[in-house]
């Protein structure tokens, strides 16, 4: 009986504090942007679809290649690809490209449509320091007809600065940023 009660406690565990879940924030500082010739045109931004493997909160490193692993204690706040949908709507809107940016569902009528998905965000350690890879598709959808105007893959590789989950999610934000000011432009570009 002893022994059963000695085993049953080595499976339970020691009683002391566990580890804590550190939850990070996917965000990105929006610079101020001025565009000369504002449109008139309405955006709808889609909710970001997420590919295999990173619609999860899970934070996703690599350490070979092909091989995802996920951080046991570091978390993000909600999936990446739900984070990305408002920032992106933000980053347009501050852009000033537009009319008005708004994001699905909305009941109201727009001309474009942008449909983004969340390639790939993880933390690669096969090379030091490590570096956080971001890609997202993007896709711009004339509302009315459905035709597709363009289509374009943004990827960003922004340097860790510390070899840990905060040192990662830190850098996601950078190459968030990043992407987000390449997508405003190349939107802006594209709706002309």
């Amino acid at each position: 009986m002893f022994l059963c009660l000695v085993l049953l406690a080595a499976c339970v565990g020691p009683q002391g504090k566990q580890a804590d879940t550190a939850t990070y924030l996917l965000s990105a500082a929006l610079p101020a942007k001025s565009v000369s010739a504002k449109s008139a045109l309405t955006l709808l931004v889609t909710p970001t679809r997420a590919h295999p493997g990173f619609d999860t909160p899970r934070m996703a490193y690599v350490r070979e290649a092909n091989r995802i692993e996920y951080y046991a204690y570091h978390r993000w706040v909600e999936t990446p690809a739900r984070m990305l949908t408002p920032l992106i709507a933000q980053a347009l809107e501050a852009g000033g490209a537009f009319g008005a940016v708004v994001q699905s569902p909305a009941s109201v009528r727009a001309n474009l449509r942008l449909d983004t998905d969340l390639v790939s965000l993880m933390q690669d350690f096969t090379q030091q320091p490590s570096r956080v890879r971001l890609v997202v598709r993007a896709q711009l959808v004339d509302a009315g007809s459905g035709a597709v105007i363009a289509t374009r893959t943004f990827e960003v590789h922004t340097s860790a600065t510390a070899e840990a989950a905060h040192g990662g999610a830190e850098a996601a934000n950078r190459a968030t940023a990043e992407i987000l000011s390449k997508l405003g432009d190349w939107c802006a570009a594209v709706a002309k």
